[in-house]
């Protein structure tokens, strides 16, 4: 269990479990039998697992999510005793792919006609073992890292607002590009124009990030300031205005800031802090939209981030962000 307190289990807390993951599925799939008109199947190894597992604490309830790719190895014999080898990727694995959704491109090594019966092993007997471990998945998950990520109300301690949240997830393979981290020399107060408390000097670094959107830098823009379309991708209340000088609070008040500056479809700067960032201290996040033929590319620079927080606030922006942000309004693949 973890050794960190999540008051109230309202923290925005995330474990990173996709080396669990990696173990459990190999110890559920591989070894995996079928049969079917006298020809035979087994799993024999588990070539690759990829992708993102996390687990998340978010107002008191626990959600899994995970998006991973698969890719195992099988041998089998036919009725007649002909051999066969071949392999089985299954592109996604997810947290909302239901059971008539999941997808197994099948090969077979030295395809003959001979070797058939073995593909109809596969679709029809194997692939439903398949899935029922996947449909397993989401509930071992939880009983094995829930306490990590939840703690039950007699045993909460007193509020810690210096509390930081685990790792979370990352997936930076979300059509997002390779994140730039920049580490100044320099020590910084807050950058919040809004904060009237002093904050103790810190080290920082910047981050750089650029995400690519299958929709319109309009239709984008409206979805990182509209409050109704926000409160759908956070999954809850959002506080946050398009306004100069607007304050906002996200993810029941663990990120807030101040809106400093916008240019309709084209630019939003704000202020931006974690709860468990040192008391008073804000980065300062430039998102500037580029409209493409068939999509916009996001280029986000955030500088003010103090070191030793800079992959957790990369991993929430991914995670949080352009990951809900594409699973709720459907703006592109998200890997």
């Amino acid at each position: 269990m973890s050794n960190w307190k999540n008051v109230n289990n309202c923290h925005w807390v995330s474990k990173n479990c996709l080396n669990w993951a990696q173990t459990y599925f190999t110890e559920q799939l591989v070894g995996l039998e079928a049969e079917k008109n006298g020809s035979k199947v087994k799993i024999i190894k588990m070539d690759e697992l990829t992708g993102d597992c996390e687990l998340n604490n978010r107002k008191s309830k626990i959600i899994t999510i995970y998006d991973l790719q698969i890719k195992l190895q099988w041998e089998g014999t036919t009725a007649d005793g002909t051999e066969a080898t071949g392999k089985i990727l299954v592109p996604e694995v997810a947290h909302d792919t239901d059971a008539d959704d999941y997808v197994f491109e099948i090969s077979v090594n030295d395809d003959n006609n001979e070797k058939q019966p073995i593909r109809e092993v596969i679709r029809k007997a194997l692939t439903p073992l398949l899935i029922k471990k996947f449909e397993a998945f989401s509930e071992d998950l939880i009983k094995h890292h829930g306490s990590d990520v939840h703690i039950e109300k007699d045993k909460l301690g007193s509020a810690d607002t210096s509390v930081r949240a685990p790792e979370t997830i990352t997936k930076t393979s979300i059509t997002t590009a390779t994140t730039t981290k920049t580490t100044t020399a320099t020590t910084t107060s807050s950058s919040s124009s809004s904060s009237k408390k002093s904050a103790s000097k810190v080290n920082t670094t910047t981050l750089n990030d650029v995400v690519e959107f299958q929709t319109s830098a309009h239709e984008l823009y409206e979805t990182l300031l509209d409050p109704q379309r926000v409160s759908i991708w956070t999954r809850g209340p959002a506080k946050i205005s398009k306004e100069k000088g607007a304050k906002f609070e996200l993810f029941n008040g663990n990120v807030r800031g101040e809106l400093l500056e916008t240019e309709q479809d084209k630019k939003i700067v704000q202020t931006w802090r974690l709860q468990s960032w040192p008391e008073g201290h804000y980065s300062t996040v430039t998102m500037t939209l580029e409209q493409e033929s068939d999509c916009v590319q996001l280029h986000v620079k955030q500088t003010g981030v103090p070191i030793g927080e800079e992959d957790l606030t990369q991993r929430n922006w991914t995670g949080y962000y352009w990951r809900s942000i594409k699973q709720a309004f459907g703006y592109g693949a998200v890997f």
